[in-house]
């Protein structure tokens, strides 16, 4: 259900500047949260490795559009909570991109059939997952946590893809 691999090798060449367009683009009012909408000139790359890990790993599936965005997440002692969540609304196939993980941070939490499995990403570790899994991404208390959320949404369901 959850698909992991590492991606180093695949953005090492703009992971510095990546991390630059990040932390530039951070909101610096608390009240806009910590997941913001990144404008990067890497879109095409990020989502090039997206698509082409996940249909390497899932049942065949068809674009319903490719309007792609690319979100931010910025979690650190001034931003840090999101809670439970899924992406349901918004996606069929959810992708995290691990940029930046502190050492001692607890990872992320999933919901998987009413157990609570929990997962400790490493920088460069790509995620894919369904629309429908809920998760908690812990906050992190000591070092910035920067992820990307990359979704696709496709003809098929969630369901059938990750079957």
């Amino acid at each position: 259900m959850i698909h992991i691999t590492n991606i180093e090798d695949k953005i090492k060449s703009f992971y510095k500047d990546l991390i630059h367009e990040c932390t530039q683009q951070r909101p610096k009012s608390i009240k806009n949260g910590n997941n913001y909408f990144l404008d990067t000139k890497y879109k095409n790359q990020l989502y090039d490795i997206v698509l082409n890990e996940s249909r390497s790993r899932l049942k065949k599936f068809y674009l319903k559009d490719n309007n792609f965005q690319c979100w931010c997440y910025f979690s650190d002692k001034k931003y840090n909570q999101t809670g439970w969540h899924n992406h349901i609304s918004t996606s069929t196939i959810n992708a995290v991109i691990y940029l930046k993980i502190p050492k001692n941070n607890k990872g992320i939490n999933f919901d998987i059939n009413n157990k609570i499995k929990n997962f400790r990403p490493k920088n460069f570790d790509l995620y894919i997952f369904p629309n429908y899994l809920e998760h908690y991404p812990y906050p992190s208390r000591n070092g910035s946590r920067i992820t990307l959320n990359l979704e696709i949404k496709c003809n098929e369901s969630a369901k059938y893809i990750f079957s």
